[in-house]
């Protein structure tokens, strides 16, 4: 373990990939003689005392009955070497070491595990990081004295050491489940952006009842994220939850650029950092790479 650490133990928050629970597939496999395997893709090797046995994938159950794919067999020729039997397999590839160790008991697969995962921070950017998080602890604290949910967002150039944007969540006022901290941070860098451009722009459209299909978000001219009602579960229990990841999806690996998200305990709270993190292909144009803080004045659910 490192200083940095020592001082404020990081805990990577995982992605809806990386938390997943083993999912599977059912697959058309034969055991095979190694010598019949100039066709085969992908092979299990299994090893015993009289040696080894090769397995291969056919297909998927959905796609063929065991009788038509029997038939098709025999057709090719190829009865004396095929076999079918079903078996299952993992439907995503593991993305964490232990959904390698867990998912590989039901067939071979491949992993490397990602080293850009490692929590890299030196003490300077953990102290300016506390700062942060003090400015943002104050934002909830101004949030829940306005009526509002407890949770405030800030917005930071990690480069320039500055604060882009500082804003609460405002749902409970506005009524609407667009209004959440996050979005209303983008929003406010969008029309920052506009303003640094002296480009007259359309003015993002968010409704202002809680009855919507589909909002478009243009915070830049390359960057387009839509909305819908499915990106948004009205449930009261999700509206007054933290939003981050799993409920309400706006933690998605693979947007753009690589980032991760880490979470720490800082006064009697959990708090997110997000780390690298783009909203642009080019990050000339967007400074945003650093979201510090998504925060509640309780401990956070995922």
């Amino acid at each position: 373990m490192t200083t940095a650490e020592q001082i404020l133990p990081f805990e990577c928050v995982l992605s809806e990939e990386e938390s997943r629970v083993l999912e599977t597939v059912d697959i058309y496999v034969s055991d095979v003689e190694p010598k019949e395997t100039e066709r085969v893709i992908k092979i299990k090797k299994t090893s015993h005392d009289k040696g080894f046995t090769l397995a291969v994938l056919i297909c998927s159950v959905e796609k063929i009955t065991i009788t038509e794919l029997t038939i098709l067999i025999n057709n090719h020729n190829l009865g004396s070497i095929l076999k079918p039997r079903i078996q299952q397999i993992c439907k995503y590839p593991a993305i964490t070491r232990s959904q390698f160790d867990e998912w590989r008991k039901l067939w071979p697969i491949n992993f490397r595990e990602d080293p850009r995962r490692e929590t890299k921070f030196t003490l300077k950017e953990i102290e300016r990081i506390k700062q942060y998080m003090d400015n943002a602890i104050q934002l909830s604290s101004q949030a829940k004295s306005k009526g509002e949910l407890p949770i405030g967002c800030i917005l930071v150039d990690p480069k320039k050491n500055i604060t882009l944007s500082e804003v609460i969540d405002t749902r409970n006022s506005t009524k609407n489940p667009l209004r959440h901290a996050i979005l209303n941070c983008i929003d406010d860098i969008a029309s920052l952006e506009r303003s640094n451009r002296v480009k007259k722009s359309k003015k993002i459209e968010v409704p202002r009842k809680r009855t919507f299909n589909e909002v478009t978000i243009e915070g830049k001219d390359d960057v387009e994220i839509t909305l819908d009602e499915d990106d948004f579960v009205e449930q009261r229990e999700n509206v007054e939850s933290a939003y981050l990841c799993v409920q309400w999806h706006l933690y998605i690996q693979g947007l753009d650029e690589y980032f991760m998200v880490v979470q720490i305990q800082y006064q009697d709270i959990s708090i997110l950092i997000s780390s690298k993190s783009s909203l642009s292909r080019n990050s000339e144009r967007n400074p945003i790479s650093e979201i510090v803080s998504f925060l509640k004045t309780s401990p956070l659910t995922s």
